[in-house]
C-alpha cells in the first residue's frame, strides 16, 4: 500500500510536469489529487495512534502522547508516540503500513534522574529525560506535553 501510493505521487508529479510545458492547459486539478495522496502517504507511514498502542499493551493503563523521538547524534526526527507509566516510559514508531508498532526505545522510570520540558533543540519544544549514568538526555519532540506537565507527573508516579 505504501509502494503503491508511493507511486501515485509520483505517477501524478510526472503527469503535473508534462502538462506543465503546454502552454494554456490547466493543471491545478492534477494539484487537488496530489496532495491528498501525499497526506495518505504521511498517515500511512508515521502516525501511531492510541488505538494501535493499546493493541500492542492491552488493557493496562498508561498517558500517551504524540511525539517524535530526536535521534542520538540529532540529526533525525523518528514519528511515534510516547507512552508513559509508573513503571516505564516507552516510545513507540510505526512499523508498517497496515498499522502495526514497535518499540523504538525503552526505559524503566528508577532510571529517570528528572525531565526538562522546553525547547529540546533549535526549533522544537518537548520534552528531555536525563538518564542515570548517561552523558546525553534522550529528547522528544512534542507540543503537547507541556500542558499536560501535571499528567506526566502523576504516570511517572512522582506526585508530591
Amino acid at each position: 500500500m505504501k509502494r503503491a501510493v508511493l507511486f501515485l505521487i509520483l505517477a501524478v508529479f510526472a503527469a503535473f510536469v508534462y502538462y506543465a510545458s503546454f502552454k494554456g492547459m490547466i493543471i491545478w486539478p492534477l494539484m487537488a489529487i496530489e496532495i491528498p495522496l501525499v497526506a495518505v502517504y504521511y498517515v500511512i507511514s508515521s502516525v501511531v495512534t492510541e488505538k494501535m498502542v493499546r493493541k500492542q499493551r492491552g488493557n493496562e493503563s498508561f498517558m500517551f502522547v504524540r511525539a517524535s523521538m530526536i535521534t542520538p547524534d540529532s540529526t533525525t526526527l523518528v514519528p511515534g508516540a510516547l507512552t508513559i507509566t509508573s513503571s516505564e516510559v516507552i516510545f513507540y514508531s510505526r512499523k508498517g503500513a497496515k498499522g502495526g508498532v514497535s518499540i523504538a526505545w525503552s526505559c524503566s522510570v528508577p532510571e529517570i534522574s528528572e525531565y526538562s520540558l522546553g525547547k529540546v533543540d533549535g526549533f522544537h519544544k518537548g520534552i528531555s529525560l536525563t538518564l542515570n549514568g548517561h552523558d546525553e538526555p534522550q529528547k522528544f519532540v512534542s507540543n503537547a506535553i507541556q500542558s499536560r506537565e501535571s499528567d506526566l507527573r502523576r504516570a511517572l508516579g512522582w506526585d508530591s
